[in-house]
């Protein structure tokens, strides 16, 4: 069969390993859709190498997961925090030291209300020139 040559070659380890050539990653993914053996095969090389990797991995230090959470921890309060100054704007009156926080979807809702007025008076005065023209 022709997928027992990927298998007896090696070509499925090249594959798992980013050593296959561009014409061997297209030949192998054109006959893993047509034989599921293949696809078996592959699922076993996969776990094989995984189990390899794992065996012989170093293992960290055990203080460096105590960093890195600690770092990932600064860097979700300064992500919070970014979003924070985000969503508000601060406004702060010429002639007082008053700062009064407004936050950015009420630009949109003044927008969006503004929009709809000029609408409306375009739409009345062209009703309007319409039935006079009549």
């Amino acid at each position: 069969m022709e997928y027992e040559r990927y298998i007896s070659d090696g070509i499925l380890e090249k594959y798992f390993l980013g050593f296959a050539t561009p014409e061997e990653k297209r030949e192998l993914e054109i006959h893993l859709s047509i034989f599921p053996e293949l696809q078996t095969e592959m699922d076993a090389v996969e776990r094989r190498i995984e189990r390899a990797a794992f065996k012989d991995a170093a293992l960290p230090p055990a203080h460096i997961k105590s960093a890195l959470m600690q770092q990932i921890a600064a860097e979700s309060v300064d992500e919070q925090t970014y979003s924070y100054n985000i969503k508000y704007n601060t406004v702060t009156a010429p002639s007082s030291n008053y700062n009064m926080s407004v936050h950015i979807g009420w630009k949109i809702v003044l927008i969006a209300l503004l929009s709809m007025i000029a609408l409306s008076v375009l739409a009345a005065i062209v009703f309007y020139l319409a039935a006079m023209q009549k």
